[in-house]
């Protein structure tokens, strides 16, 4: 009794006091706890951000190099002609994109993952069957170049028995033994660089048609894998947060490669009628 008594006797201004300090607290920590919450969702965000970032930028690498190695497929292709298979191994020319690709597949999303994948077995499969058709340009450009070397040194026979054969009926000195001998290796190895030069020029003329071939071949492929080609650069486009219109590519794709096909077929006519 005598507490109550002593709690009625404190003022009114104490127990204001009292009564707002009180609240002034409990609204500290409800503040506190609002700012640690949303303190909270802040760093998590940020978090999040800076991991969409470092991938962002991880794929952006990854993504501008597989479109530059990409870029470069058809070029190689078309040089496996002129390549020499006995120095080189062909294949090596597609190691870039199949290192880029697979870098690729690592980081993308799904679908664009699905397309490199894809992307890479076509060029497999297109590798194959332009090695087919590269290797009688192949064999060809070696018996061209066996032609030639036996005709160059026919060509030097001939040189040096012509000096001889010179040189005896300068000297004044009648030796008809000798100089029947002379023309007969001369004839034989004039003979045989007439033969060796016929040789090589009817190898000029089938590698010539070879390569017609191997560069109708080519484009064909080439025509075949652009609408891939597209989809995909669309797909990287679209990870990159960049304007994409997958038939837009495809469209202008399909009217760049009909551009070429015209123009290829303009050249061998051309070449045919040449």
């Amino acid at each position: 009794m005598h507490l109550l008594n002593y709690v009625a006797m404190i003022p009114n201004v104490v127990w204001a006091a009292i009564l707002a300090s009180a609240l002034t607290f409990f609204g500290v920590m409800l503040s506190n706890r609002s700012n640690t919450s949303r303190l909270i969702k802040t760093l998590a965000h940020e978090s999040s951000e800076k991991d969409k970032d470092r991938i962002h930028s991880l794929r952006k690498d990854v993504y501008l190099r597989a479109a530059e190695t990409m870029a470069e497929v058809g070029n190689y292709l078309g040089k496996i002609p002129q390549l020499d298979p006995t120095k080189e191994n062909i294949a090596d020319g597609l190691s870039g994109f199949f290192g880029a690709s697979i870098k690729l597949q690592l980081v993308a999303e799904s679908g664009t993952a699905k397309l490199a994948n894809e992307l890479t077995a076509r060029y497999t499969e297109m590798l194959f069957s332009l090695l087919a058709k590269a290797s009688p340009v192949h064999t060809l450009q070696a018996s061209i170049q066996i032609a030639g070397e036996f005709y160059d040194q026919k060509q030097s026979e001939v040189v040096r028995v012509l000096a001889e054969m010179t040189q005896l009926n300068e000297s004044g000195s009648a030796d008809p033994l000798r100089f029947e001998a002379l023309k007969r290796s001369f004839d034989n190895s004039q003979q045989a660089a007439t033969q060796l030069s016929e040789d090589r020029i009817k190898s000029f003329e089938e590698r010539n048609l070879a390569m017609r071939e191997y560069t109708i071949a080519l484009l064909k492929e080439m025509r075949s894998v652009g609408p891939l080609q597209m989809r995909l650069t669309a797909a990287i486009r679209g990870e990159l947060a960049l304007a994409t219109e997958a038939s837009d590519y495809e469209a202008e794709a399909q009217a760049n490669f009909e551009r070429i096909d015209r123009s290829m077929k303009e050249l061998l006519a051309t070449l045919e009628k040449g």
